[in-house]
């Protein structure tokens, strides 16, 4: 299948279980408590399940070349600070302008970057796609967290907690982070788990994008309705739409072409800087209550107008 064809067959059930979420959200039975406890298996369940599978199964042995380790972070690193300069100026809170770099600087690089990677650049890319895909899962929650954290700073009992020990609580413990650490040790110690404990963790970890999908798609109508009445609130959100679709795959061709990022590496991180915004980033800024329904507008943007931006990135891979 061609790179575009792998990259339709692979969004139009994206929007698919969206879809079955919007119509289930015009019944009382599916309202926003059905998205709500559905957020909720997803973030402390099949998310972490579906991210210790990934990481579980990679070969860590080889390590990542410094110079695709250096253009990683920075590129990341630049999105999101663009992504909430953006929102500052919109005159957006700072709890806000944090979901808003968040948003801007994490794509689907595990459901739909690892597949499209391995579909268009070739079976020999897929470690490096693996490792890249879990750094941008790593670094974009762990910066969210952190800054989070720091904005929550002295209120209520957290007040009282040494910063140290409140940051290492929050990011250490965050589930996401859990499943991330325990993948890496198994993938470290190189024992395979045993086929039914694999399995059971297997079966949780699917449940993760279409539980997202679907409980996005509950909240869409009304999403957009307070966006509708809220219109200060577009500009944040063009503002990541742009910053993710065009702004981050030429950050990540200029960071390759300057670093000499080696092959496949650069090839792939281009690709996976290129992906639009998956469910997940609406599963977490809805955990912590802030710029939610603007980020299923993202989601949906970016989703749609990835169909014309990534085959254009595409053909100017490294």
């Amino acid at each position: 299948m061609s790179g575009v064809g792998d990259l339709l067959g692979r969004i139009l059930p994206v929007f698919a279980v969206i879809a079955v979420g919007v119509v289930a959200g015009r019944f009382e039975r599916f309202g926003e408590r059905t998205a709500t406890v559905l957020n909720d298996l997803v973030y402390w369940v099949a998310l972490p399940a579906l991210i210790f599978t990934s990481v579980a199964g990679a070969d860590l042995s080889a390590g990542i070349p410094g110079s695709a380790l250096v253009a990683t972070i920075a590129v990341l690193l630049v999105a999101y600070a663009l992504g909430r300069l953006a929102a500052r100026l919109a005159r957006r809170p700072r709890g806000e302008a944090n979901a808003a770099g968040l948003v801007a600087a994490w794509g689907n690089v595990g459901y739909l970057g690892i597949p499209l990677t391995v579909a268009v650049l070739g079976p020999a890319t897929a470690f490096a796609a693996s490792l890249t895909s879990t750094l941008h899962t790593a670094l974009a929650i762990g910066v969210f967290l952190v800054v989070a954290t720091l904005h929550g700073r002295g209120r209520g009992e957290e007040g009282a907690v040494a910063l140290p020990l409140l940051l290492a609580r929050r990011v250490l413990g965050n589930p996401v982070v859990l499943g991330i650490g325990a993948g890496a040790v198994v993938a470290l110690a190189g024992v395979p788990l045993p086929r039914p404990v694999a399995t059971t963790i297997a079966m949780l970890g699917d449940l993760a994008a279409p539980g997202g999908l679907f409980a996005l798609g509950i909240l869409l109508r009304s999403a957009v309705g307070a966006l509708r009445e809220a219109r200060a609130q577009w500009v944040p959100i063009a503002a990541a739409v742009l910053i993710k679709l065009v702004g981050m795959p030429l950050l990540a061709l200029a960071a390759v072409a300057w670093l000499d990022v080696p092959a496949p590496w650069a090839a792939v991180l281009v690709v996976m800087c290129a992906l639009p915004d998956a469910a997940t980033v609406f599963v977490l800024t809805a955990q912590y209550r802030t710029w939610y329904r603007e980020s299923t507008a993202v989601v949906v943007l970016t989703t749609v107008l990835s169909l014309l931006t990534l085959p254009v990135v595409l053909l100017v891979l490294p």
